[in-house]
């Protein structure tokens, strides 16, 4: 008689092996988690996933590069989605099932450094219109807290959001820091011109799931990403991506 553990963990082995293969992989341009580079995509989410491919005999898959909107719109509609760097807010939360972390990032509101307001309070929040990314984690932070959805101008893409406050169609952007920070840099714009006046909140950076995604599959997912951020291979790439 062949022992049962060894053809359990085999067995558990290929069914993960099937299982996040027939996931569709879905991210954005976020640097340094997520981006293109010479055209092939690159960042310390893409190798964190590539590891967690490796660990479980998952051949590697197309990673498929979008707009926030239309990636969040896909998580929410199809039942076998990854979105990638994905803030885990309290809103999203049961939206969604999660593999954590890839990272953090901090949320805030920008303005220009001219004519920069002082922000104090949430209360504040109501005295300005705020451009913002469609379905972005800092639109519905804003409007966690209280703000006027008729004062939050929806962008496409940050790039867009930057140019609605440098024409002054409106006073703020809420944004990401780092993505702010790559935004002005892909523009060629100058920092010192620019200043974060409030910070929204600090959220986790996650892989989120399709809430039909099976939970076993996910745990497999998370497992492999646990054992690849305790290992020498993670500081590897830490150092390499957030020096």
């Amino acid at each position: 008689m062949k022992p049962i553990l060894p053809l359990l963990l085999l067995l558990s082995s290929t069914l993960a092996h099937a299982a996040l293969a027939d996931l569709e992989y879905v991210s954005e341009e976020y640097p340094p988690y997520n981006y293109t580079e010479q055209g092939q995509v690159r960042g310390l989410a893409v190798d964190l996933l590539k590891a967690v491919w490796q660990r479980t005999n998952t051949p590697a898959q197309h990673i498929r590069l979008m707009p926030w909107a239309r990636g969040y719109y896909l998580l929410t509609q199809k039942p076998n989605v990854v979105l990638f760097s994905t803030a885990r807010t309290r809103a999203r939360e049961a939206q969604f099932k999660w593999a954590c972390p890839i990272g953090y990032s901090e949320y805030g509101l920008w303005a220009l450094r001219a004519n920069a307001p002082t922000i104090k309070a949430e209360s504040d929040l109501n005295r300005y219109t705020v451009a913002a990314v469609r379905a972005d984690a800092s639109e519905q932070l804003l409007l966690n807290k209280g703000m006027d959805d008729t004062r939050i101008q929806p962008a496409n893409r940050l790039a867009q959001a930057f140019k609605m406050l440098r024409s002054k169609r409106v006073d703020l952007i809420a944004s990401g820091s780092l993505a702010a920070r790559d935004a002005m840099r892909e523009l060629k714009l100058n920092p010192a011109d620019y200043q974060q006046v409030y910070v929204l909140s600090a959220e986790q950076l996650c892989y989120a799931f399709s809430p039909a995604v099976p939970d076993r599959d996910v745990k497999a997912f998370q497992d492999a990403l646990t054992r690849t951020l305790a290992s020498q291979e993670y500081e590897t790439l830490r150092k390499r991506y957030l020096p």
